[in-house]
């Protein structure tokens, strides 16, 4: 019987992996429908929602960033102001009370909230950041690139 149970659980975590959402809005609030079904996915309570990138996508609630999932489930709270997507290294830039840095997917903070600015790494692994005045790239570890 728990054989058949984790079956039925995993299709269904890859049904819900490979289905294609689409952001859309309704009467102000955004939020995700399957784009074959036309069926609500995501519940139609976000501020404002991005498309999906590496598997979550960026919504606001309240004026707060925060991720969801294709379940609909918000995985990464939303406390960040602003956010940006993931990008394909698996990091997006978030910011708290004006220090940026970079979480995983998982929210875990992997590159520490110290900058000014921070937006999102490039296909070459490099982030650029501001930190005191001063502009320059780091690595996926945090490490500044000469």
């Amino acid at each position: 019987m728990a054989k058949e149970q984790t079956k039925k659980k995993s299709a269904a975590v890859l049904a819900s992996e490979t289905k294609k959402l689409v952001v859309s809005e309704n009467n102000g609030k955004w939020g995700f429908l399957d784009a074959a079904t036309g069926q609500e996915v995501v519940p139609f309570k976000y501020d404002y929602a991005h498309s999906f990138s590496v598997g979550l996508a960026l919504v606001r609630l309240n004026g707060w960033w925060g991720y969801v999932d294709k379940t609909g489930k918000e995985v990464i709270p939303c406390i960040y102001n602003p956010a940006w997507s993931f990008t394909k290294t698996g990091l997006a830039a978030v910011c708290i009370e004006g220090k940026c840095g970079f979480i995983d997917q998982t929210g875990k903070e992997v590159i520490p909230l110290i900058y000014d600015e921070a937006r999102y790494f490039n296909k070459e692994g490099k982030a650029k950041v501001k930190l005191n005045g001063e502009t320059f790239f780091i690595d996926l570890k945090g490490n500044r690139i000469e």
